[in-house]
């Protein structure tokens, strides 16, 4: 380690009591944000049961890459941590009602939807499309999708920004 490298780390106890309580504060502000949108579910599912509303659901979207020079959404994104998933499932399982919502959303606005998955080694990458899912009912009646991991894009860092982002999302080659 060179001396401008030592003088580049953080050395006093201050800063790094400060770098923690930074730390803790934007964990707590996450819980937080958490903890509102389950509270607004349940408000939403209280007027579903008291009068009987059906024909509505709750989603968020991960990600909206925006063109902020033309005013219009470029891509939706939907990003996943799978740590544990393995290539021989062959399949890599989602929530069907939010892949569905995904899908209906990048058709109504003529953007493409992306699924993207964080593995520990590797990036998926699968572009939302009408007949790549396989929907499933489990046992408990959840909804799923499968999306099939032959079909799905592999990247490693450099191939997600130069490839998957720059090319494909931004288009520019």
């Amino acid at each position: 380690m060179t001396e401008g490298d030592r003088r580049n780390l953080i050395t006093t106890s201050q800063e790094l009591r400060r770098l923690r309580r930074r730390t803790v504060s934007a964990i707590i502000n996450q819980l937080h944000g958490f903890d509102a949108h389950e509270e607004f579910s349940d408000l939403l599912e209280e007027v579903k049961n008291k009068y009987g509303v059906t024909r509505i659901g709750l989603f968020d979207i991960d990600l909206i890459l925006w063109d902020f020079k033309n005013g219009l959404p470029l891509a939706l994104l939907e990003v996943k941590s799978r740590y544990q998933l393995r290539e021989d499932d062959g399949y890599a399982f989602f929530d069907e009602p939010q892949y569905t919502f995904l899908e209906d959303l990048a058709f109504y606005l003529g953007v493409p939807a992306y699924y993207i998955v964080k593995t520990r080694v590797k990036w998926l990458v699968w572009r939302v499309e009408k007949g790549l899912a396989v929907r499933r009912e489990l046992a408990d009646g959840r909804k799923v999708v499968l999306l099939p991991l032959e079909k799905a894009r592999r990247f490693n860092s450099g191939g997600m920004v130069h490839k998957f982002i720059k090319e494909e999302l931004l288009g520019r080659r």
